[in-house]
């Protein structure tokens, strides 16, 4: 049998399927993936490329390149994947991982992306819901960029596309709860 990676074990690969509940073994590098997504020409390394990269344990190269963060988890390529692995379950565990484990991308655009992540998770475990208006404002902030988009926000806000205020959901506090929930569940791991 032909063993990828490091000599020994390679717990990023473990990890990855582990969190993902893929085994990404099982690519076979055809390409699919690739010439399915509708970002691969903005990633550093197109999906079959960081599948690739896990399987021979390359944890620091996968962490720092921008295709986790820029993966839509549209699932177009777990569509066509003739082994069947949800690709976007992979990258998101990838950009779990690296969360995890304080890896900070020096891209100024993947910076923007975890950003706008943090930002839409705390606003769903804050309301229940996305706060577009809050979330705007907030992204422009901690971005240093106070008047992006500033020019779209009148017309938005006429035609009823982003509502001044936000009710709570009645369920927001069950969201919370769940949250709470899975933030014990991972501190157990």
């Amino acid at each position: 049998m032909i063993t990828l990676g490091t000599q020994g074990k390679n717990t990023f690969l473990e990890a990855v399927n582990a969190k993902s509940g893929a085994n990404v073994l099982e690519c076979y590098q055809c390409g699919k993936c690739v010439g399915t997504c509708p970002v691969s020409q903005y990633m550093d390394f197109p999906p079959r490329e960081i599948m690739q990269m896990i399987k021979l344990g390359l944890k620091n190269e996968s962490y720092m390149a921008n295709s986790h963060w820029f993966c839509l988890t549209c699932s177009a390529c777990s569509g066509r994947c003739p082994r069947e692995i949800d690709i976007p379950a992979v990258m998101e565990a990838v950009r779990h991982l690296a969360i995890e484990e304080n890896y900070i991308n020096d891209s100024k655009k993947v910076r923007e992306i975890r950003k706008f992540h943090e930002i839409f998770l705390s606003m769903i475990k804050r309301y229940g819901r996305n706060y577009e208006l809050r979330m705007m404002a907030e992204f422009n902030i901690r971005t240093r960029n106070l008047f992006k988009d500033m020019h779209l926000a009148p017309k938005a806000l006429l035609k009823g596309k982003i509502p001044l205020g936000v009710k709570p959901l009645k369920s927001a506090k069950a969201i919370r709860r769940m949250y709470e929930i899975a933030e014990k569940l991972e501190k157990k791991k």
